[in-house]
Protein backbone atom coordinates (compact mmCIF):
# COMPACT_ATOMS: atom_id res chain seq x y z
CA UNK A 1 0.00 0.00 0.00
CA UNK A 2 1.15 3.46 -1.34
CA UNK A 3 0.25 5.04 2.30
CA UNK A 4 3.50 7.64 1.49
CA UNK A 5 3.05 8.30 -1.71
CA UNK A 6 -0.45 9.21 -1.30
CA UNK A 7 0.08 11.39 1.90
CA UNK A 8 2.26 13.72 -0.37
CA UNK A 9 -0.82 13.94 -3.02
CA UNK A 10 -3.21 14.88 -0.50
CA UNK A 11 -0.76 17.04 1.37
CA UNK A 12 -0.25 18.72 -2.23
CA UNK A 13 -4.12 19.63 -2.42
CA UNK A 14 -4.37 20.41 1.21
CA UNK A 15 -1.75 22.89 2.14
CA UNK A 16 -2.67 25.44 -0.29
CA UNK A 17 -5.83 26.01 1.22
CA UNK A 18 -4.28 25.68 4.42
CA UNK A 19 -2.05 28.80 3.80
CA UNK A 20 -4.40 30.65 2.08
CA UNK A 21 -6.58 30.35 4.94
CA UNK A 22 -4.05 31.30 7.61
CA UNK A 23 -2.77 34.51 5.36
CA UNK A 24 -7.13 35.50 5.65
CA UNK A 25 -7.15 34.36 9.92
CA UNK A 26 -3.80 37.10 9.93
CA UNK A 27 -5.31 40.05 7.60
CA UNK A 28 -8.63 40.34 6.91
CA UNK A 29 -11.05 37.42 8.39
CA UNK A 30 -9.67 36.62 11.88
CA UNK A 31 -11.28 33.07 12.79
CA UNK A 32 -10.62 33.38 16.14
CA UNK A 33 -11.84 30.30 18.47
CA UNK A 34 -12.41 28.33 14.84
CA UNK A 35 -8.75 28.34 13.86
CA UNK A 36 -7.99 25.65 16.35
CA UNK A 37 -10.64 23.10 14.82
CA UNK A 38 -9.70 24.67 11.19
CA UNK A 39 -6.54 23.17 11.71
CA UNK A 40 -7.09 19.90 13.69
CA UNK A 41 -9.29 19.10 11.04
CA UNK A 42 -6.94 19.50 8.59
CA UNK A 43 -4.75 16.87 9.72
CA UNK A 44 -7.44 14.45 9.95
CA UNK A 45 -8.72 14.89 6.58
CA UNK A 46 -5.06 14.84 5.17
CA UNK A 47 -5.17 11.41 7.28
CA UNK A 48 -8.10 10.39 6.45
CA UNK A 49 -8.09 11.05 2.67
CA UNK A 50 -4.76 9.18 2.09
CA UNK A 51 -5.48 6.41 4.02
CA UNK A 52 -8.55 6.51 2.01
CA UNK A 53 -6.96 6.33 -1.32
CA UNK A 54 -4.53 4.20 -1.02
CA UNK A 55 -6.75 1.65 0.56
CA UNK A 56 -8.67 2.15 -3.00
CA UNK A 57 -6.18 0.85 -5.09
CA UNK A 58 -6.08 -2.33 -3.57
CA UNK A 59 -8.99 -2.42 -2.56
CA UNK A 60 -12.00 -1.16 -4.99
CA UNK A 61 -9.86 -0.78 -8.47
CA UNK A 62 -8.33 -4.82 -8.71
CA UNK A 63 -12.66 -5.31 -8.36
CA UNK A 64 -13.78 -2.61 -11.02
CA UNK A 65 -10.94 -4.13 -13.48
CA UNK A 66 -11.77 -8.05 -13.11
CA UNK A 67 -15.34 -7.26 -12.18
CA UNK A 68 -15.44 -5.69 -16.17
CA UNK A 69 -13.57 -8.18 -17.73
CA UNK A 70 -15.51 -11.08 -16.67
CA UNK A 71 -18.90 -9.76 -17.12
CA UNK A 72 -17.88 -9.14 -20.57
CA UNK A 73 -16.98 -12.36 -21.25
CA UNK A 74 -20.11 -13.91 -19.52
CA UNK A 75 -21.71 -12.41 -22.55
CA UNK A 76 -25.11 -12.32 -20.40
CA UNK A 77 -26.50 -8.66 -20.66
CA UNK A 78 -28.67 -8.73 -17.98
CA UNK A 79 -26.11 -10.30 -15.48
CA UNK A 80 -24.10 -6.47 -16.58
CA UNK A 81 -27.06 -4.58 -15.93
CA UNK A 82 -27.68 -6.43 -12.81
CA UNK A 83 -24.24 -6.42 -11.21
CA UNK A 84 -23.69 -2.83 -12.68
CA UNK A 85 -25.95 -1.39 -10.77
CA UNK A 86 -25.46 -2.86 -7.36
CA UNK A 87 -22.22 -2.41 -7.38
CA UNK A 88 -22.74 0.95 -9.09
CA UNK A 89 -25.58 1.83 -6.16
CA UNK A 90 -23.16 0.58 -3.31
CA UNK A 91 -20.00 2.45 -4.41
CA UNK A 92 -21.98 5.76 -4.58
CA UNK A 93 -23.79 5.16 -1.08
CA UNK A 94 -20.69 5.13 0.15
CA UNK A 95 -18.56 7.80 -1.59
CA UNK A 96 -17.31 10.21 1.18
CA UNK A 97 -17.95 13.15 -1.14
CA UNK A 98 -21.82 12.24 -1.70
CA UNK A 99 -22.41 11.75 2.37
CA UNK A 100 -20.37 15.78 2.99
CA UNK A 101 -22.92 17.06 0.09
CA UNK A 102 -26.07 15.42 1.51
CA UNK A 103 -24.82 16.98 5.25
CA UNK A 104 -24.65 20.04 4.27
CA UNK A 105 -27.54 19.99 1.86
CA UNK A 106 -29.52 18.81 5.04
CA UNK A 107 -28.04 21.36 6.71
CA UNK A 108 -29.16 24.49 5.11
CA UNK A 109 -32.67 22.53 4.44
CA UNK A 110 -33.81 20.30 7.11
CA UNK A 111 -37.03 18.74 5.10
CA UNK A 112 -34.60 17.13 2.86
CA UNK A 113 -33.85 14.19 4.78
CA UNK A 114 -30.09 13.38 3.92
CA UNK A 115 -30.16 9.62 3.51
CA UNK A 116 -33.12 9.44 1.25
CA UNK A 117 -31.12 12.30 -0.85
CA UNK A 118 -28.10 9.98 -0.73
CA UNK A 119 -30.29 6.75 -1.77
CA UNK A 120 -31.92 8.79 -4.72
CA UNK A 121 -28.07 9.99 -5.72
CA UNK A 122 -26.97 6.74 -5.61
CA UNK A 123 -30.25 5.32 -7.64
CA UNK A 124 -29.23 7.51 -9.96
CA UNK A 125 -25.89 6.17 -10.56
CA UNK A 126 -26.31 2.89 -10.63
CA UNK A 127 -29.07 3.38 -13.42
CA UNK A 128 -27.08 5.42 -15.77
CA UNK A 129 -23.89 3.04 -15.10
CA UNK A 130 -26.03 0.20 -16.69
CA UNK A 131 -27.28 3.00 -19.63
CA UNK A 132 -22.97 3.32 -19.77
CA UNK A 133 -22.07 -0.02 -20.16
CA UNK A 134 -24.77 -0.71 -22.22
CA UNK A 135 -23.27 2.24 -24.63
CA UNK A 136 -20.20 0.62 -24.69
CA UNK A 137 -21.09 -2.92 -26.16
CA UNK A 138 -23.85 -1.68 -28.94
CA UNK A 139 -20.88 0.45 -29.60
CA UNK A 140 -22.63 4.00 -29.85
CA UNK A 141 -21.61 6.78 -30.22
CA UNK A 142 -20.94 8.90 -27.03
CA UNK A 143 -21.89 12.83 -28.05
CA UNK A 144 -25.82 11.59 -29.31
CA UNK A 145 -26.13 9.43 -25.74
CA UNK A 146 -25.08 12.64 -24.22
CA UNK A 147 -26.87 15.02 -26.45
CA UNK A 148 -29.88 13.05 -25.86
CA UNK A 149 -30.09 12.43 -22.11
CA UNK A 150 -29.06 16.16 -21.33
CA UNK A 151 -31.50 17.72 -23.32
CA UNK A 152 -33.90 15.41 -21.18
CA UNK A 153 -31.72 17.01 -18.09
CA UNK A 154 -32.71 20.26 -19.72
CA UNK A 155 -36.42 19.71 -19.48
CA UNK A 156 -36.31 18.29 -15.76
CA UNK A 157 -34.15 20.78 -13.84
CA UNK A 158 -36.36 23.72 -15.28
CA UNK A 159 -39.64 22.39 -13.50
CA UNK A 160 -37.62 21.13 -10.67
CA UNK A 161 -36.26 24.94 -10.15
CA UNK A 162 -32.75 26.52 -9.81
CA UNK A 163 -32.54 25.57 -6.11
CA UNK A 164 -33.27 22.01 -6.82
CA UNK A 165 -31.26 22.32 -10.22
CA UNK A 166 -27.95 23.30 -8.54
CA UNK A 167 -28.37 21.19 -5.79
CA UNK A 168 -28.67 18.31 -8.57
CA UNK A 169 -25.58 19.23 -10.51
CA UNK A 170 -23.41 19.43 -7.03
CA UNK A 171 -24.43 16.07 -6.75
CA UNK A 172 -23.35 14.89 -10.29
CA UNK A 173 -19.72 16.32 -9.25
CA UNK A 174 -19.93 14.82 -6.05
CA UNK A 175 -20.35 11.36 -7.40
CA UNK A 176 -17.51 11.53 -8.99
CA UNK A 177 -15.55 11.25 -5.87
CA UNK A 178 -12.35 9.66 -4.99
CA UNK A 179 -13.95 6.02 -4.63
CA UNK A 180 -16.39 6.15 -7.33
CA UNK A 181 -14.12 7.32 -10.25
CA UNK A 182 -10.91 4.47 -9.53
CA UNK A 183 -14.22 1.62 -9.77
CA UNK A 184 -15.80 3.13 -12.93
CA UNK A 185 -12.80 3.69 -15.00
CA UNK A 186 -11.50 0.27 -13.88
CA UNK A 187 -14.84 -0.83 -14.68
CA UNK A 188 -15.12 0.56 -18.07
CA UNK A 189 -11.82 -0.70 -18.85
CA UNK A 190 -12.43 -4.74 -18.18
CA UNK A 191 -15.79 -4.33 -20.06
CA UNK A 192 -14.23 -2.22 -23.02
CA UNK A 193 -11.12 -5.24 -23.35
CA UNK A 194 -13.38 -7.06 -24.28
CA UNK A 195 -14.47 -5.58 -27.19
CA UNK A 196 -12.96 -4.40 -30.78
CA UNK A 197 -12.42 -0.58 -29.83
CA UNK A 198 -10.27 -1.37 -27.10
CA UNK A 199 -9.20 1.33 -24.37
CA UNK A 200 -11.07 4.30 -26.81
CA UNK A 201 -14.34 3.03 -25.43
CA UNK A 202 -13.74 2.87 -22.01
CA UNK A 203 -13.72 6.40 -21.69
CA UNK A 204 -17.21 8.09 -21.26
CA UNK A 205 -18.63 6.07 -18.69
CA UNK A 206 -17.81 8.00 -15.86
CA UNK A 207 -19.89 10.97 -17.65
CA UNK A 208 -22.27 9.20 -18.60
CA UNK A 209 -22.68 7.41 -15.09
CA UNK A 210 -22.94 11.11 -13.69
CA UNK A 211 -26.08 12.11 -15.69
CA UNK A 212 -28.16 10.03 -13.26
CA UNK A 213 -27.79 11.90 -10.07
CA UNK A 214 -28.90 15.10 -12.07
CA UNK A 215 -32.12 13.19 -13.13
CA UNK A 216 -32.55 11.53 -10.37
CA UNK A 217 -32.40 15.05 -8.08
CA UNK A 218 -34.15 16.55 -10.34
CA UNK A 219 -37.30 13.94 -10.16
CA UNK A 220 -37.12 13.62 -6.48
CA UNK A 221 -38.02 17.77 -6.98
CA UNK A 222 -40.83 17.67 -8.81
CA UNK A 223 -42.35 15.57 -7.11
CA UNK A 224 -42.04 16.19 -3.76
CA UNK A 225 -43.02 20.42 -4.87
CA UNK A 226 -40.49 22.87 -6.17
CA UNK A 227 -40.66 25.41 -3.57
CA UNK A 228 -39.23 23.03 -0.77
CA UNK A 229 -35.94 23.56 -1.28
CA UNK A 230 -35.88 27.30 -1.24
CA UNK A 231 -37.38 26.88 2.52
CA UNK A 232 -34.24 27.07 3.80
CA UNK A 233 -32.55 28.61 6.99
CA UNK A 234 -30.51 31.24 7.32
CA UNK A 235 -26.90 30.94 8.52
CA UNK A 236 -26.33 33.10 12.46
CA UNK A 237 -23.53 35.07 12.28
CA UNK A 238 -20.54 33.17 13.15
CA UNK A 239 -22.00 29.89 12.73
CA UNK A 240 -19.64 27.16 12.88
CA UNK A 241 -19.94 23.22 12.58
CA UNK A 242 -17.83 22.04 15.30
CA UNK A 243 -20.78 22.09 18.31
CA UNK A 244 -20.00 18.29 18.98
CA UNK A 245 -16.91 17.73 20.45
CA UNK A 246 -14.23 15.63 18.21
CA UNK A 247 -14.59 12.32 19.80
CA UNK A 248 -18.44 12.83 19.61
CA UNK A 249 -18.37 14.15 15.20
CA UNK A 250 -16.11 11.02 14.90
CA UNK A 251 -18.88 8.48 16.39
CA UNK A 252 -21.61 9.97 14.63
CA UNK A 253 -19.19 9.58 11.32
CA UNK A 254 -18.64 5.96 11.67
CA UNK A 255 -22.21 5.00 12.87
CA UNK A 256 -23.30 6.94 9.29
CA UNK A 257 -20.06 5.43 7.44
CA UNK A 258 -21.24 1.93 8.70
CA UNK A 259 -24.67 2.14 7.11
CA UNK A 260 -22.49 3.00 3.56
CA UNK A 261 -20.10 1.43 3.51
CA UNK A 262 -21.87 -2.20 5.14
CA UNK A 263 -23.49 -3.27 1.79
CA UNK A 264 -20.90 -2.75 -0.67
CA UNK A 265 -18.66 -5.01 1.45
CA UNK A 266 -21.50 -7.60 1.53
CA UNK A 267 -21.79 -7.54 -2.35
CA UNK A 268 -17.94 -7.88 -2.74
CA UNK A 269 -17.73 -10.84 -0.29
CA UNK A 270 -20.61 -12.29 -2.77
CA UNK A 271 -19.23 -11.63 -5.84
CA UNK A 272 -15.74 -12.42 -4.86
CA UNK A 273 -17.64 -16.60 -4.47
CA UNK A 274 -19.80 -16.16 -7.45
CA UNK A 275 -17.93 -14.16 -10.12
CA UNK A 276 -14.41 -13.26 -9.48
CA UNK A 277 -12.52 -16.51 -7.62
CA UNK A 278 -9.61 -13.93 -6.50
CA UNK A 279 -6.65 -16.44 -5.21
CA UNK A 280 -6.84 -16.17 -1.26
CA UNK A 281 -3.90 -14.36 -0.98
CA UNK A 282 -5.18 -11.32 -3.59
CA UNK A 283 -8.36 -11.55 -1.84
CA UNK A 284 -7.40 -11.19 1.52
CA UNK A 285 -5.19 -7.97 0.09
CA UNK A 286 -8.61 -6.75 -1.41
CA UNK A 287 -10.12 -7.12 2.28
CA UNK A 288 -7.37 -5.15 4.06
CA UNK A 289 -7.82 -2.30 1.13
CA UNK A 290 -11.44 -2.21 1.87
CA UNK A 291 -10.95 -1.33 5.58
CA UNK A 292 -7.93 0.91 5.13
CA UNK A 293 -10.71 2.74 3.19
CA UNK A 294 -13.63 2.64 5.93
CA UNK A 295 -10.74 4.15 8.82
CA UNK A 296 -10.04 6.42 6.34
CA UNK A 297 -13.50 8.13 4.92
CA UNK A 298 -14.46 8.05 9.20
CA UNK A 299 -11.49 10.25 9.58
CA UNK A 300 -11.87 12.23 6.77
CA UNK A 301 -15.28 12.94 7.34
CA UNK A 302 -14.80 13.53 11.31
CA UNK A 303 -12.13 16.54 9.79
CA UNK A 304 -14.52 18.33 7.47
CA UNK A 305 -17.70 18.33 10.39
CA UNK A 306 -14.57 19.24 12.84
CA UNK A 307 -13.10 21.93 11.25
CA UNK A 308 -13.45 22.73 7.64
CA UNK A 309 -17.18 23.02 6.89
CA UNK A 310 -17.57 25.86 9.47
CA UNK A 311 -14.26 27.78 8.84
CA UNK A 312 -15.64 28.15 5.01
CA UNK A 313 -19.40 29.79 6.08
CA UNK A 314 -17.63 31.62 8.59
CA UNK A 315 -14.96 33.00 6.00
CA UNK A 316 -17.73 33.42 3.52
CA UNK A 317 -19.72 35.46 5.78
CA UNK A 318 -17.12 37.37 7.14
CA UNK A 319 -15.63 38.78 3.32
CA UNK A 320 -18.82 39.00 2.01
CA UNK A 321 -20.33 41.67 4.72
CA UNK A 322 -17.13 43.28 5.13
CA UNK A 323 -15.79 43.52 1.60
CA UNK A 324 -16.98 44.58 -2.20
CA UNK A 325 -18.06 42.03 -3.98
CA UNK A 326 -14.92 42.28 -6.11
CA UNK A 327 -12.96 41.10 -3.56
CA UNK A 328 -14.88 38.51 -2.89
CA UNK A 329 -14.78 37.39 -7.01
CA UNK A 330 -10.99 37.77 -6.72
CA UNK A 331 -10.36 35.37 -3.83
CA UNK A 332 -12.49 33.31 -5.52
CA UNK A 333 -10.74 33.38 -8.39
CA UNK A 334 -7.34 32.55 -6.16
CA UNK A 335 -9.00 29.56 -4.42
CA UNK A 336 -10.43 27.72 -7.85
CA UNK A 337 -6.65 28.24 -9.28
CA UNK A 338 -5.37 26.50 -6.43
CA UNK A 339 -7.91 23.80 -5.64
CA UNK A 340 -7.47 22.44 -9.60
CA UNK A 341 -3.43 22.92 -9.25
CA UNK A 342 -3.12 20.93 -5.78
CA UNK A 343 -5.96 18.27 -6.50
CA UNK A 344 -4.02 14.74 -7.30
CA UNK A 345 -6.77 13.36 -9.99
CA UNK A 346 -6.36 16.66 -12.11
CA UNK A 347 -2.49 15.39 -12.21
CA UNK A 348 -3.96 11.87 -13.64
CA UNK A 349 -5.43 13.73 -16.33
CA UNK A 350 -2.62 15.69 -17.23
CA UNK A 351 -0.70 12.54 -18.05
CA UNK A 352 -3.42 10.59 -19.96
CA UNK A 353 -3.61 13.36 -21.96
CA UNK A 354 -0.71 13.33 -22.82
CA UNK A 355 -0.58 9.67 -23.78
CA UNK A 356 -2.91 9.75 -25.99
CA UNK A 357 -2.08 12.29 -28.05
CA UNK A 358 1.80 11.26 -27.84
CA UNK A 359 3.35 14.35 -26.47
CA UNK A 360 1.97 16.63 -29.05
CA UNK A 361 -0.53 18.06 -26.28
CA UNK A 362 1.78 19.67 -23.41
CA UNK A 363 0.16 18.79 -19.89
CA UNK A 364 1.43 22.09 -18.97
CA UNK A 365 -1.28 23.10 -21.31
CA UNK A 366 -3.75 20.91 -19.76
CA UNK A 367 -3.09 22.54 -16.48
CA UNK A 368 -3.41 26.12 -17.82
CA UNK A 369 -6.55 25.44 -19.22
CA UNK A 370 -8.23 23.47 -16.27
CA UNK A 371 -6.78 26.43 -13.99
CA UNK A 372 -8.61 29.18 -16.46
CA UNK A 373 -11.57 27.11 -16.78
CA UNK A 374 -12.24 25.91 -12.77
CA UNK A 375 -11.01 29.55 -11.50
CA UNK A 376 -13.43 30.84 -13.78
CA UNK A 377 -16.42 28.41 -12.73
CA UNK A 378 -15.65 29.56 -8.94
CA UNK A 379 -15.52 33.45 -9.78
CA UNK A 380 -19.15 32.85 -11.75
CA UNK A 381 -20.15 30.85 -8.60
CA UNK A 382 -19.39 33.94 -6.52
CA UNK A 383 -21.14 36.35 -9.35
CA UNK A 384 -24.20 34.52 -9.63
CA UNK A 385 -24.26 34.67 -5.60
CA UNK A 386 -23.71 37.77 -5.27
CA UNK A 387 -26.13 39.20 -7.68
CA UNK A 388 -28.40 36.29 -7.65
CA UNK A 389 -28.61 35.46 -10.53
CA UNK A 390 -30.72 31.82 -12.36
CA UNK A 391 -28.21 29.37 -11.71
CA UNK A 392 -30.45 27.36 -15.00
CA UNK A 393 -28.73 30.21 -17.18
CA UNK A 394 -24.93 28.87 -16.49
CA UNK A 395 -25.96 25.65 -16.92
CA UNK A 396 -27.83 26.10 -19.93
CA UNK A 397 -25.08 27.82 -21.40
CA UNK A 398 -22.03 26.07 -20.08
CA UNK A 399 -23.45 22.45 -20.66
CA UNK A 400 -24.83 23.84 -24.20
CA UNK A 401 -21.44 24.67 -24.95
CA UNK A 402 -19.87 21.76 -24.07
CA UNK A 403 -22.21 19.41 -25.96
CA UNK A 404 -21.65 21.52 -29.41
CA UNK A 405 -17.92 21.11 -28.58
CA UNK A 406 -18.76 17.52 -29.25
CA UNK A 407 -19.57 17.83 -33.10
CA UNK A 408 -15.98 19.16 -33.34
CA UNK A 409 -13.60 17.49 -30.86
CA UNK A 410 -12.17 14.06 -31.35
CA UNK A 411 -14.57 11.18 -29.74
CA UNK A 412 -11.15 10.20 -27.62
CA UNK A 413 -11.06 13.58 -26.64
CA UNK A 414 -15.03 13.93 -25.95
CA UNK A 415 -15.20 10.88 -23.62
CA UNK A 416 -11.88 12.01 -21.41
CA UNK A 417 -13.27 15.39 -20.71
CA UNK A 418 -16.73 13.90 -19.55
CA UNK A 419 -14.50 11.18 -17.83
CA UNK A 420 -13.12 14.82 -16.15
CA UNK A 421 -15.71 16.46 -14.99
CA UNK A 422 -15.51 14.69 -11.26
CA UNK A 423 -11.71 15.55 -11.55
CA UNK A 424 -11.26 19.19 -10.10
CA UNK A 425 -14.54 18.82 -8.26
CA UNK A 426 -13.10 16.93 -5.52
CA UNK A 427 -12.80 16.79 -1.67
CA UNK A 428 -11.26 20.45 -1.47
CA UNK A 429 -14.99 21.90 -3.48
CA UNK A 430 -17.38 19.40 -1.85
CA UNK A 431 -15.95 20.51 2.00
CA UNK A 432 -14.14 24.12 1.66
CA UNK A 433 -15.24 25.70 -1.21
CA UNK A 434 -18.85 24.68 -1.17
CA UNK A 435 -18.97 25.94 2.57
CA UNK A 436 -17.69 28.90 1.44
CA UNK A 437 -20.07 29.38 -0.84
CA UNK A 438 -22.89 29.14 1.64
CA UNK A 439 -21.17 31.38 4.08
CA UNK A 440 -21.72 34.12 1.24
CA UNK A 441 -24.98 33.15 0.25
CA UNK A 442 -26.49 32.50 3.76
CA UNK A 443 -28.86 29.71 2.52
CA UNK A 444 -29.84 26.83 -0.22
CA UNK A 445 -31.31 28.94 -2.89
CA UNK A 446 -28.20 30.64 -3.78
CA UNK A 447 -25.46 28.61 -1.81
CA UNK A 448 -25.36 25.20 -3.88
CA UNK A 449 -23.60 24.84 -7.21
CA UNK A 450 -20.67 25.84 -6.82
CA UNK A 451 -19.53 21.95 -7.39
CA UNK A 452 -21.56 21.79 -10.46
CA UNK A 453 -20.25 24.86 -12.16
CA UNK A 454 -16.64 23.11 -11.35
CA UNK A 455 -17.50 19.32 -12.94
CA UNK A 456 -19.14 21.65 -15.75
CA UNK A 457 -15.66 23.65 -16.83
CA UNK A 458 -13.37 20.81 -17.33
CA UNK A 459 -16.03 19.31 -20.43
CA UNK A 460 -15.21 22.61 -22.15
CA UNK A 461 -11.76 22.79 -21.51
CA UNK A 462 -10.20 19.37 -22.71
CA UNK A 463 -12.71 19.27 -25.65
CA UNK A 464 -11.10 22.91 -26.78
CA UNK A 465 -7.83 20.98 -26.33
CA UNK A 466 -8.94 17.70 -28.50
CA UNK A 467 -10.06 20.53 -31.27
CA UNK A 468 -6.17 22.49 -31.09
CA UNK A 469 -5.37 18.66 -30.91
CA UNK A 470 -7.21 17.84 -34.21
CA UNK A 471 -5.85 21.13 -35.93
CA UNK A 472 -2.55 20.59 -35.31
CA UNK A 473 -3.07 16.86 -36.53
CA UNK A 474 -4.51 18.48 -40.07
CA UNK A 475 -1.00 20.53 -40.05
CA UNK A 476 0.85 17.42 -39.64
CA UNK A 477 -0.82 15.49 -42.09
CA UNK A 478 0.50 18.57 -44.98
CA UNK A 479 3.88 18.86 -43.15
CA UNK A 480 6.50 16.84 -45.41
CA UNK A 481 9.60 18.93 -43.78
CA UNK A 482 10.98 20.42 -40.39
CA UNK A 483 10.68 16.70 -38.03
CA UNK A 484 6.68 17.24 -37.63
CA UNK A 485 5.40 13.81 -36.59
CA UNK A 486 2.81 12.24 -38.70
CA UNK A 487 -0.70 12.36 -37.48
CA UNK A 488 -0.98 8.70 -38.41
CA UNK A 489 1.97 7.72 -36.28
CA UNK A 490 0.58 9.47 -33.53
CA UNK A 491 -3.00 8.09 -34.07
CA UNK A 492 -0.67 4.95 -33.98
CA UNK A 493 0.51 5.39 -30.98
CA UNK A 494 -2.63 6.29 -29.46
CA UNK A 495 -3.72 3.15 -30.43
CA UNK A 496 -0.98 0.91 -29.47
CA UNK A 497 -1.30 2.47 -26.36
CA UNK A 498 -4.59 1.48 -25.80
CA UNK A 499 -3.84 -1.95 -26.63
CA UNK A 500 -1.02 -2.29 -24.38
CA UNK A 501 -2.99 -0.73 -21.34
CA UNK A 502 -5.90 -3.35 -22.76
CA UNK A 503 -4.03 -6.33 -22.81
CA UNK A 504 -1.97 -5.59 -18.84
CA UNK A 505 -5.81 -5.36 -17.82
CA UNK A 506 -6.86 -8.98 -18.94
CA UNK A 507 -3.78 -9.93 -17.74
CA UNK A 508 -3.77 -8.60 -14.59
CA UNK A 509 -7.24 -10.05 -13.74
CA UNK A 510 -6.49 -13.37 -15.49
CA UNK A 511 -3.78 -14.17 -12.42
CA UNK A 512 -3.99 -16.88 -10.80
Amino acid sequence: MDFVGKLKETLYSVLPIVGVVLVLNFTIAPLGESLAPFLLGAVFLVLGLSLFLAGTDIGMVPIGEKLGYVLAHKRSTVLMLVIGFIVGFCVTFAEPDVSVLASQVHSLNPSINQQFLVFMIALGLGVFVDIGLLRILKRLPLKWVLMVFYVIVFVLVAFAGQSMASIAFDASGATTGPLAVPFLLALGLGVSSATKDGQDSSFGLTGVASIGPILAVALMAIFAGRGGAGESASLASGETAHALSLWGVMLEKIKTTAIGFGPLAAIIIILQFALLHFPTVKFRKIIFGIVYSFVGIVVFLTGVDYGFVGVGRQLGQMISANYSPVVVVGLALVFGGIVVCAEPAVWVLKNQVETVTAGRIKGSLVMMFLCIGVAGAVALAMVRILFEINYLWFVFIGVGLALVLTLFSPPLFTGIAFDSGGVASGPMSTTFLLSFALGVSGSAELGFGLVGLIAISPLIAIQILGIIFRVKEKKGRGSTAGGDVPSGAVASGAVASGAVAAKEAKNAVSEK
